[in-house]
């Protein structure tokens, strides 16, 4: 199968509902005909996988998660296909750069033309700068220069796109290199670890396992690191006794089972590669008092600037002494790693990218703040662990107010009360505020509003949301309960985020198919919109770019960016509906959102950015909004959406 049809079965298997060609389209920013074309294709291949229904179509989600996990690629099709493969068979230790063909053998391989391959090594050339590399080519035969470190890099990064695709797992890298005994490696690994008292996750292990196999290979392949040819930017790094005992047992039984041999630069780059990827298993025995004899006076000043960063968002609540011990362990690890240019990948990047945008958002600009201090800029994989770290030490603020409250009316008849009280709090004490108990109508009647009233008693239809239960509490009563908080959340939600939309903009800021290239085109054109009405200064364009060159601001079809300075004169949003997609870095997207940040309004920005992005990220929604012609369709329909 091609890209293009594993791609619409991952948007299947990443939906609950069924889903229209037209959603799919949007998706895929391609047209509804040739949504159904690949279905078609599809089908022809697997029957019966996709089948049509009244809804839309709906996909048999076991077989397709089988057709993804087994699938190989074979002949590449498109240029991004092509472009892999050539930096594959360039980076793979297992072919000598001599042995390769040349660019009419690579045109024969590939079966596109001379010149087609000539373009392809335009976006090759462009993928090779990201890395420090740069291609040669002599007497139409193709080099790869640069670092060892670096192509090192880049073929993980390769890997990973490839297991990305499909399904990450330990037999997708003994897939890629059968020749080695993974799980042999992973036991080193692990038992290592546990003797000396340190823990590996599971993310970070795969990613571990993957670096040092390739390690593995290109050691037997003759590619290593030399003296003079440098494997970090920053200098030597020390360690202790227990730490350089750990790697070099782990060093000692690689070399053993994988007949290789590490030359000291190999297993230096090993120990960063170990040591920055495991977790001390003592940790309770780390404290305030030793914390920086461990990591060190730089780590403590960078963790400090990181923390002053946290302060500005109310929801994060950094005080945490165990937060800051776990931490700072991290923000070291982190700093070795990006010292030497390592990465430990996450799996779980893109989701906690679209399905927490606020906290993925915060991540970036503590990672931007790293990046100021140190001059080295965080990857997204990297980003995705802070994200981890900030999620757990979230306030009470939004669990506050995402609660809903409710007045108990229970007439007391021995101890069937209390013990009913205690039942509801015990079950949904995390959900509901109880913000008094009462024993008749009369005395609920004198008392504000809750949210709804929950009541042992039959009361008149006609009043406030309620629910009636038994006096002692079955599933039913629970069900009841639970779909009643639900409703009535959802319901808070829309009003405060009706209520927020139309705070922050008007129909002035609202464009509908503008005639826009890119997000250098994009950008410009809504600052000054936002400008015009008096919402940021001139400057305000700038530190917006500032940021998109950062770090990406899209998420899927959607862009949101903004300037990382609060400082516009009034929180503002200005939105773009491009019916047809266009580009936005290396994604295409129809739906722009540009926010300006008040430091005063900032806790109106951060419930709308969250809010508004989780709604838009779901297919259905940003169909239903990229067909808005006007502010008031787009606010109801987002309110709608919910």
């Amino acid at each position: 199968m091609q890209s293009k049809h594993l791609k619409l079965l991952r948007l299947f298997l990443d939906s609950t509902d069924a889903l229209t060609a037209q959603v799919l389209a949007t998706n895929m920013a391609v047209s509804d005909r040739s949504v159904k074309n690949y279905i078609a294709e599809i089908n022809n291949r697997e029957p019966g996988l996709i089948l049509s229904s009244h809804r839309g179509y709906v996909v048999d989600k076991a077989r397709a998660m089988r057709v993804l996990t087994s699938h190989v690629h074979k002949m590449p099709q498109t240029p991004e296909e092509r472009v892999n493969y050539l930096l594959t068979q360039l980076l793979n230790s297992r072919q000598p750069a001599n042995q390769l063909p040349d660019l009419y053998g690579l045109s024969d391989i590939l079966c596109v033309s001379y010149e087609t391959v000539k373009k392809d090594l335009l976006l090759v050339r462009k993928k090779l700068k990201d890395f420090n590399l740069y291609l040669t080519v002599t007497n139409d035969c193709l080099h790869i220069e640069g670092l060892e470190r670096d192509k090192r890099r880049m073929f993980s990064s390769l890997l990973y796109a490839e297991f990305s695709a499909n399904i990450l797992s330990l037999a997708e890298i003994g897939r890629i290199f059968p020749q080695y005994d993974i799980d042999h490696l992973v036991s080193i690994l692990v038992e290592s670890c546990k003797a000396w008292h340190y823990f590996i996750n599971e993310y970070a292990l795969l990613s571990l396992v993957l670096d040092v196999v390739i390690s593995i290979d290109r050691i037997r392949n003759d590619h290593t690191y030399h003296p003079g040819a440098a494997t970090s930017s920053c200098g030597e790094r020390k360690y202790d006794e227990h730490e350089t005992t750990l790697a070099r047992k782990v060093i000692y039984d690689i070399e053993q089972h994988f007949a290789v041999v590490y030359n000291e630069l190999e297993a230096e780059a090993l120990t960063v590669v170990l040591l920055s990827s495991l977790i001390r298993i003592d940790m309770d025995e780390i404290h305030a008092g030793n914390i920086e004899a461990l990591a060190g006076k730089k780590c403590m000043e960078l963790v400090a600037i990181l923390r002053k960063e946290m302060q500005r968002y109310d929801f994060i609540d950094g005080d945490s002494t165990q937060f800051l011990i776990r931490f700072t362990i991290h923000i070291k690890n982190l700093l070795v790693r990006l010292q030497h240019g390592h990465v430990t990948r996450n799996p779980l990047t893109e989701h906690i990218k679209t399905s927490c945008p606020l906290i993925f958002e915060c991540a970036v600009a503590i990672s931007e703040k790293i990046r100021q201090a140190t001059g080295f800029t965080v990857d997204e994989h990297e980003i995705a662990y802070i994200a981890l770290h900030i999620g757990s030490i979230l306030g009470n603020q939004i669990a506050e107010q995402n609660k809903v409250s409710c007045v108990l009316l229970v007439p007391h008849y021995h101890n069937h009360t209390n013990r009913l009280i205690s039942q509801i709090d015990s079950l949904f004490g995390q959900q509901l505020i109880i913000r008094a108990i009462v024993t008749s109508y009369e005395e609920f009647a004198n008392l504000p509003a809750p949210d709804f009233l929950i009541s042992t008693l039959r009361i008149p239809q006609t009043m406030m949301e309620w629910v009636y239960i038994n006096p002692f509490l079955t599933d039913r009563d629970i069900s009841a309960l639970q779909y009643k908080m639900e409703r009535i959340r959802q319901k808070k939600k829309r009003a405060r985020l009706l209520e927020n939309l139309q705070l922050i903009s008007n129909e002035n800021l609202f464009f509908y198919n503008p005639s826009l290239v890119d997000e250098n085109d994009a950008i410009p054109f809504m600052a000054d919109a936002l400008h015009r009405h008096g919402y940021v200064d001139a400057a305000f364009v700038e530190d917006v770019f500032e940021r998109e060159h950062s770090y990406s601001t899209t998420f899927g079809n959607i862009a949101v960016p903004h300037s990382m300075k609060m400082n516009a004169t009034k929180t503002g949003l200005c939105v773009v509906i491009s019916e047809k997609p266009f580009p936005w870095g290396n994604n295409m997207v129809n739906v722009v959102l540009l926010f300006s940040i008040n430091q005063a309004e900032r806790a109106l920005f951060y419930d709308i950015f969250d809010n508004l992005i989780v709604l838009l990220l779901e297919p259905p929604n940003l169909k239903k909004a990229s067909e808005c012609r006007t502010w008031e369709a787009f606010v109801s329909t987002m309110i709608d959406c919910f």
